[in-house]
Parts: C-alpha cells; sequence; structure tokens
C-alpha cells in the first residue's frame, strides 16, 4: 500500500473508533457502491465498445481505479471485482429496490456518525475519503492494515 493511502486510512480511522459505527459501515458501505454503480450505470453514454454498451459507472468508475491501482494494486483487485459483481447484480435489481437500499445504506451511516461515532463522516473534511471507505475495510477486515490505535494495545 502506498504512503499515501495509509495517511489516508489514518484519517479515515479518526472518524471510525466506535464498534457499532464502525459494524454500521461494514455493512452500508458495500451497498452505497453497490447503488453507486447501479445507479450510474443507468446512464448510458450511447458509446459501444466492442459490442458492450459504455455507461457512466464505466466512465466513473475507470479513473477512480486507475487511483486505487496506485494506492494498492491489491485492493484495486479486489475492488474491480466486487464493482463488476455490482453492476451484474444492478442490471438485475429493480430500481425501487436499489434506490431503497441507497436510503437505507445512507440513513445507516449517518446514525453511526450521529448517535454512535459523534462526529460527522470523513468526507465532510475531504472528499477523497468516499473512495477511501470502501478501500478501509476491505484492508481492516482482511487484516492487511489496522489503526495505530489497536497497533499500539
Amino acid at each position: 500500500m502506498s504512503p499515501t493511502l495509509l495517511k489516508l486510512f489514518d484519517e479515515y480511522s479518526e472518524y471510525h473508533r466506535d464498534p457499532v459505527n464502525a459494524a454500521i459501515h461494514k455493512l452500508a458501505v458495500p451497498l452505497i457502491v453497490f447503488h453507486v454503480l447501479a445507479m450510474l450505470d443507468w446512464i448510458s453514454l450511447d458509446i459501444s465498445l466492442a459490442g458492450h454498451s459504455i455507461t457512466m459507472a464505466h466512465a466513473v468508475f475507470l479513473p477512480v481505479l486507475l487511483w486505487y491501482l496506485f494506492m494498492s494494486a491489491r485492493l484495486a483487485l479486489i475492488m474491480t471485482l466486487f464493482s463488476a459483481l455490482c453492476l451484474w447484480l444492478g442490471r438485475m435489481t429493480p430500481s425501487e429496490v436499489v434506490i431503497a437500499i441507497a436510503i437505507f445504506a445512507w440513513i445507516a451511516q449517518l446514525i453511526g456518525h450521529a448517535r454512535y461515532e459523534g462526529k460527522a463522516p470523513a468526507f465532510k473534511d475531504n472528499l477523497i475519503q468516499l473512495l477511501v471507505g470502501p478501500l478501509y475495510f476491505i484492508a481492516l477486515s482482511a487484516g492487511w492494515w489496522s489503526p495505530k490505535s489497536l497497533e499500539s494495545s
């Protein structure tokens, strides 16, 4: 992992110290990735590549993937596979369900921060944290990274 990503993880962890908030995020962050990709996939760019229609999801995810690759190839690979799964599932999921998932996930996150964490989400101070969240929870769950507060105990 790049030193920049490690620094961003340290910053992100400062906003996710409460175990209930962290648990909420482990569920809500993947749901948010799912709904964002599914909703962006609804927007056709009227471009075809090798017989496949290119959507806004592809256009948005490509630069994100490049940034993920620069930060960590291993985490980028996992996010690429997860994102492909999200796009595939998103195409089969009724739009009403995708919207309900979006509402649920964002409300859950806000409750986690307001009720349990007691501070605003990390992206309030740094929008790049919107991209860091998914990588953070993958790295944390896989044991590839842990917050400094846990390392010293």
